[in-house]
């Protein structure tokens, strides 16, 4: 793949990705420093590139990886100094159909469902956010996972499960 042709795939799959490294990441700026590194390491290997392949696959592969290899640090840098992100909490009034305390009330439960995702264990985390978050099929998921479709929809089905729970107050968060 030549390096014009690179650009074409950020345009195509960069708001997934996006959206899986926002998922998975604590602060926007880890989620924008795990999305640049993604498509560095893809363009790297622009050359194992095939577009008639699975590119959205491979590209939530590489960003999955690095996930895995990183979280530690995420996870240390949360234990030590955990960070707040003001992103969520901002309040669109240009929709005239809903009234604040609506929009106040929609804002808290989406905040409180990030929360319940953040408390998953990473591995249903990660298929929550590719399925729900980037919007991938269970058999991409499988193929950037390396796992069986069975095993993506158990985790899937397992998340759901614990969300349910969680977020009804059986389990204490």
């Amino acid at each position: 793949m030549e390096t014009y042709e690179f650009s074409s795939l950020i345009d195509e799959y960069g708001n997934c990705i996006y959206r899986f490294c926002k998922g998975m990441t604590y602060t926007t700026e880890d989620a924008e420093d795990l999305y640049q590194q993604t498509f560095l390491i893809a363009f790297e290997k622009r050359h194992k590139l095939d577009r008639k392949g699975n590119v959205k696959a491979y590209l939530m592969q590489i960003a999955s990886n690095l996930w895995k290899s990183h979280k530690t640090t995420y996870a240390r840098h949360e234990r030590i100094a955990p960070t707040v992100s003001y992103d969520d909490m901002e309040i669109d009034i240009a929709d005239d159909n809903m009234d604040i305390s609506e929009k106040i009330v929609s804002d808290d439960e989406k905040k409180k469902l990030k929360d319940c995702i953040d408390k998953l264990p990473d591995k249903l985390k990660q298929v929550v956010v590719m399925f729900y978050g980037s919007e991938l099929s269970i058999e991409e998921i499988s193929k950037a996972l390396h796992i069986p479709k069975g095993t993506v929809k158990s985790r899937l089905h397992n998340a759901k499960e614990q969300l349910k729970n969680m977020l009804e107050g059986e389990v204490s968060i």
